[in-house]
């Protein structure tokens, strides 16, 4: 990109051709450059694989930029270790000045941070550079991002990420927030919207897409591009939920604009509405726990006093209700919570031994065992909607069962030639249920069933 003046790089650069996965000398050039700047302070234990996570995208126009807060660990000893990096040693006032210094030394048309702890899974910046085209109004382009644990192991969650519009961004109470370490912007958005406040700390990334998002819309990626990393030391785990999202409730309504403007009467009228509707919703559902129990117990008349109170307090939760007792529940993509999906990529098996969507298990086939004995119960009795289970041995379709809501849900699966020993399970389900929706319980997790019994099933395969 040297022979060509900057104010032509756009040209250059967008539109790409498509991709192949081998490029020729000639079409290396057509990549656009993409600048990464990780900050870093004491992060000795895990900016190695920050690095070598960049490393890997095997992106050929790419320039990494470090800017160290004079770390006393190990830190500058990995740095040396790889000559392709442009790092900085020098003290500063924090996490924002350190981003906003790389950035002043950025030449990439396509730019983005990345935290000395998180990672890039492979191809992400290739997915990147393919995206984004100012041409088009893609000038920012957001994907999502899997949590891990401190030694790179997947929780199984995913960060919340779900973008539709300014005016949302800005109501941080329906956790409509993107995943930072899967974003990237072109240079004219850091030159209108930039640079990131330096006196911001815990959520310094929603004050900058809060000014993203004035200007620009995010383009969404419905794939995984980064892994965000949780352990003690992380700015995410030393802070509590609920500071957290009060500090990100701050920074908002910094943009809501004075107060005559239309946009803050109706966020202030949006997020009172919340706080009205989340304490209504929690009543409701101890009446209608109560009601349970009162029937339980044999008595009817006071049972039917308390659902009366939880049907006034919630008739929005008592028409769900009562629409999904004849088959009508939400799909997929209609949910309408945003922590939802944050277990999009949740496979394993709760705790309370309920199961979502996507369920693998380690299944040990026993010599001689022909058959699969499978036993559940329905997540939400009497709520569950009709279904229908897939079962797959190793990627393998080994039955299929339509499951009618009330009905047993106790099948036999054939193993006719599966070799004895370790194998993996996968239950699909096409339906599910969000207590959240159902309830008025503050559990948004996507249920189908309750996992009774399963004949080879090794329990150990079941996670948080």
């Amino acid at each position: 990109l040297w022979i060509f003046p900057r104010k032509c790089w756009p040209i250059c650069a967008w539109p790409f051709p498509e991709r192949r996965s081998a490029r020729s000398p000639n079409e290396v050039w057509m990549l656009p450059r993409i600048s990464i700047v990780t900050c870093s302070y004491n992060q000795g234990r895990f900016i190695g694989r920050t690095i070598e996570s960049v490393l890997a995208q095997k992106y050929p126009n790419l320039e990494h930029i470090v800017v160290d807060g004079m770390s006393s660990d190990e830190t500058p000893k990995v740095l040396s270790q790889y000559s392709h990096l442009r790092v900085i040693r020098e003290r500063d006032r924090g996490q924002g000045e350190a981003i906003n210094k790389g950035f002043r030394l950025a030449t990439g048309q396509i730019l983005g941070f990345l935290n000395s702890d998180d990672l890039l899974l492979p191809g992400a910046l290739h997915a990147v550079a393919r995206e984004i085209d100012p041409a088009r109004g893609r000038h920012i382009v957001t994907g999502r991002s899997i949590y891990i644990d401190e030694n790179d192991v997947p929780t199984g969650l995913e960060h919340p990420c779900l973008f539709t519009g300014h005016w949302r961004l800005l109501q941080t109470w329906k956790h409509h927030t993107i995943a930072q370490p899967s974003t990237f912007w072109t240079q004219e958005v850091w030159r209108r919207c930039g640079p990131l406040d330096e006196s911001e700390h815990h959520v310094l990334d929603v004050d900058l897409f809060c000014r993203f998002s004035q200007r620009y819309r995010f383009h969404v990626l419905d794939q995984v591009l980064s892994a965000y990393r949780l352990h003690q030391q992380s700015k995410t785990c030393s802070a509590s939920a609920e500071k957290t999202l009060a500090e990100a409730l701050r920074v908002s309504r910094k943009y809501w604009g004075p107060w005559w403007h239309p946009r803050r009467w109706y966020l202030e009228a949006s997020l009172a509405w919340h706080r009205h509707t989340r304490e209504r919703a929690q009543h409701s559902a101890s009446w209608l726990n109560a009601s349970w129990q009162r029937a339980g117990a044999g008595r009817h008349l006071a049972a039917l006093a308390a659902r009366l109170r939880c049907w006034l307090l919630a008739p929005e939760l008592a028409l769900r209700r009562f629409w999904a007792r004849r088959g009508r529940t939400r799909g997929w993509d209609a949910q309408r919570w945003a922590e939802t999906l944050i277990f999009r990529s949740f496979t394993a098996l709760h705790l309370d031994g309920l199961a979502g969507p996507t369920l693998k298990l380690s299944l040990q086939v026993s010599p001689g065992q022909t058959a699969l004995h499978f036993a559940a119960s329905e997540a939400l009795p009497g709520y569950q909607p009709p279904c229908k289970l897939t079962f797959l041995l190793d990627g393998e379709v080994i039955g299929e069962q339509n499951h009618t809501p009330g009905q047993p849900m106790r099948w036999q699966l054939p193993l006719a030639g599966v070799e004895p020993g370790q194998h993996e399970l996968t239950v699909l389900c096409d339906r599910f249920v969000v207590p959240r929706d159902l309830l008025g319980v503050e559990d948004y997790r996507p249920l189908c069933y309750r996992l009774l019994g399963l004949s080879g099933w090794e329990s150990k395969s079941r996670a948080a």
